[in-house]
């Protein structure tokens, strides 16, 4: 059983507003929650490891790219309940900034397309409000 469906708990996620310049990667999720949605790459914490250590790790399995990360942005709860009222996914997410270091931007995981956005074409993809919000905080706490 998929230990993300029905959470007795809230899982721990991770996230990154990964930029490069002035684009943001954006990635279209493989699987629920937010299926086919444009989001900010991320996932669960493994047990022992540390949450920067989660977010390089989940950046690199998806994305197949190198960060360096620069600070914490926001933390968010996400709530998805079924049609009957029940919670069906309870995530704590940690989001971070974070900057491209290396790598060749390939889909991998859970991610079924990867995408380098231009900060002034994001409203043109399906993105939630809150990536949208964590996406412009973390873009001003730049340093250009």
């Amino acid at each position: 059983m998929d230990r993300r469906l029905y959470p007795t708990t809230p899982i721990v996620g991770v996230g990154a507003a990964v930029f490069r310049g002035r684009e943001v990667l954006l990635i279209k999720r493989g699987k629920p929650p937010l299926q086919d949605v444009w989001t900010l790459p991320g996932g669960r914490v493994k047990e022992s490891e540390t949450l920067t250590d989660a977010v390089a790790r989940e950046i690199l399995e998806e994305c197949n790219i190198n960060i360096e990360i620069k600070d914490l942005i926001d933390i968010f709860e996400y709530i998805e309940k079924d049609d009957r009222g029940k919670t069906a996914f309870h995530y704590l997410v940690f989001d971070f900034l974070a900057v491209y270091r290396s790598g060749i931007t390939t889909p991998k995981s859970d991610a079924l397309e990867t995408l380098w956005v231009p900060m002034d074409r994001i409203n043109e993809y399906n993105v939630t409000d809150k990536a949208k919000e964590i996406i412009l905080k973390g873009f001003e706490m730049l340093e250009y």
